[in-house]
Formats: structure tokens, C-alpha cells, sequence
């Protein structure tokens, strides 16, 4: 670190240099100056002593005197060409928070998702929301309300009319192809589940994920564009560990990336925009986001796989 002598002879009698270093800031240099305070006031705005300088600072004394703080960076004056991409700081962190979802997207009813009737989850939700508007509209109306709530109501029933037994040769409904639709007896009894717990009111659950965030603070000749990369992309787990271990090695690396291919394997993770951060010293605080997602969880079309 180069030596800053500011200033001209008028001050120089009573010229202090402290230097410090913080994880935050990295080295400063602080030159504590002294002397008249219209001659401080005049230096805290001349390039002579404050040139490229973080922080100043002008404090008045009793006599008119005055004191002049200037504080420089490592980096200052210092002309940089060549990007880096070597943080100063690597601090990886899980943190869980909690989501509510509606019961239709929990994997227990995974098997009302099907091709042949990729509509079927809406035509349970529509059944109880009938139910549920039928059951209002009889109140509403003062008549009493008898009706017993039965999926088979609402849903399946042969082509023919009038057969509403739900069983394994139904066929009133075709895929899209025109073919008649033989629910297997997974789906009717996930089907009714389904249809009773909305018709009971339970619409949502909470369900608990994990985020994984990355702070780094960089200097000033960092290429800023990297940290957009493939935002909005599913990472894979293996291509989060290439990334931990592609930047600052420390121990607790490791033991990050063991609990990500342990615990975390066959899941994606979905990399958020970073929030880029310009601290006073010249450096950059950059913030990334990982979110945890299943397999499924999100449609590959708006967020590709990174693999």
C-alpha cells in the first residue's frame, strides 16, 4: 500500500496518519489534520487533500481552529484494467422459511396429474366450488339445505346419461385424443380425498423450504455481469457445488456442498436475481439467492434446467 501525502505547508505542522483494516472495508488510510479552521474548510473542498478520498470529515474547535479527517481506500488512486472475479469475502448460508401451497399441489396428489386428463385437479376444485355455491344460494334462497356433497355428482357418470356409479369401466369422459378415459381406482379414491378435505374447507397447507444465500464482497474490478448468470435457471445440486467450490475455498465449504449432495440430491434450485450493492469504500456487496424447488415443481419452459 502506497503512502497518500495530501496537503500543502500550511497544515503540515499537525499532520496524523492512522491505518486500519476491517473485513468490510479491507486497509484505509486516515489523515487527521489541524490547524485554522478557515484553512480547514478550504482544504476539505481542494482535490490537494480530499482527491479520491472515501470519507471526510471537518470538526471545529474552540480558538478557530478546525480538524480535517480524510480517509482513502487501498484501492484509491490506484487504476485497475484486469476483471476479477476473486471475491474478498465468500459467506454461504442456508435459512428456511415457509410457503403456503394450495392441497392440490402436494405430492400426495400427484396421481390426479395425468396426460390423458390434464384438466382433472380443476374439475375436482369446480366440483366443490358447485357444491359450495349450491349449498349458498339454497340458504340464501331460505330453502333447507339437504343435499349431501358427493363427488360422483360432479364427475364421471357413463355417456349414456343418468349411470353416475363411479367404477372401473367409466367412461363418460374421453382424453384428448377421443378416447374414453378409464379412471384407475388411485385416482377415484385420490379424487374423492381431494374433493371431501375442499368441501371441508381445507384449501392450503404450509410447507417448509430452504434458501440458499451467497454474500460476497468484491473490489471494485470485479466483472458484475457474472452474478446475473443463468438467474431464473433450476440449477441442478452438482452445478451449485461446482459454483461453492469454483470461489473461495475455505473448510465449511465443504461441509456445505456434503449436506447439499446428501440431503438435497435430485432437486433443483432456482437461482434468483442478485441484488448488487455499492459500498462507500469502492467495493461491492453482491447477494444471491438459491431457492430449493422438487423436480416438477416448476415448469421447465419459464425456468430451463441447469445442468
Amino acid at each position: 500500500m502506497s503512502l497518500h501525502f495530501k496537503g500543502s505547508t500550511s497544515l503540515a505542522l499537525s499532520v496524523h496518519v492512522e491505518r486500519t483494516f476491517s473485513e468490510t472495508n479491507g486497509w484505509e488510510s486516515t489523515y487527521t489534520y489541524k490547524g485554522r479552521y478557515a484553512d480547514i474548510l478550504t482544504a476539505s473542498t481542494s482535490n490537494s487533500y480530499v482527491g479520491n478520498a472515501t470519507r471526510v470529515n471537518v470538526r471545529q474547535e474552540d480558538g478557530g481552529y478546525g480538524i480535517l479527517d480524510v480517509t482513502f481506500s487501498s484501492i484509491d488512486n490506484t487504476i485497475v484494467d484486469t476483471p476479477s472475479v476473486e471475491p474478498e469475502t465468500d459467506v454461504w448460508t442456508f435459512a428456511p422459511y415457509e410457503v403456503q401451497r394450495n392441497a392440490w399441489e402436494h405430492p400426495y396428489f400427484s396421481t390426479l396429474r395425468f396426460v390423458a386428463d390434464p384438466g382433472h385437479v380443476s374439475k375436482v376444485i369446480s366440483a366443490a366450488e358447485s357444491y359450495q355455491n349450491k349449498v349458498r344460494g339454497d340458504m340464501e334462497a331460505g330453502t333447507k339445505v339437504s343435499a349431501v356433497f358427493k363427488i360422483e355428482e360432479y364427475m364421471y357418470g357413463s355417456s349414456g346419461g343418468g349411470d353416475t356409479t363411479v367404477g372401473p369401466n367409466n367412461t363418460a369422459e374421453t382424453d384428448t385424443t377421443g378416447v374414453p378415459i378409464v379412471y384407475s381406482t388411485a385416482v377415484r379414491d385420490k379424487t374423492t380425498e381431494l374433493a371431501h378435505m375442499l368441501a371441508y374447507g381445507h384449501e392450503t397447507y404450509n410447507e417448509d423450504k430452504y434458501t440458499l444465500r451467497n454474500t460476497r464482497i468484491v473490489p471494485a474490478n470485479t466483472l458484475l455481469k457474472a452474478s446475473t448468470w443463468r438467474k431464473g435457471y433450476q440449477w441442478t445440486t452438482n452445478r451449485v457445488v461446482d459454483l461453492i467450490l469454483t470461489q473461495k475455498i475455505e473448510t465449511t465449504k465443504y461441509s456445505i456442498c456434503g449436506e447439499l449432495l446428501l440431503d438435497f440430491a435430485g432437486t433443483y434450485w432456482l437461482k434468483k436475481a442478485p441484488t448488487i450493492t455499492e459500498l462507500y469504500n469502492g467495493k461491492f456487496e453482491i447477494a444471491s439467492e438459491f431457492i430449493n424447488m422438487e423436480a416438477g415443481e416448476l415448469p421447465t419452459e419459464f425456468h430451463p434446467i441447469y445442468s
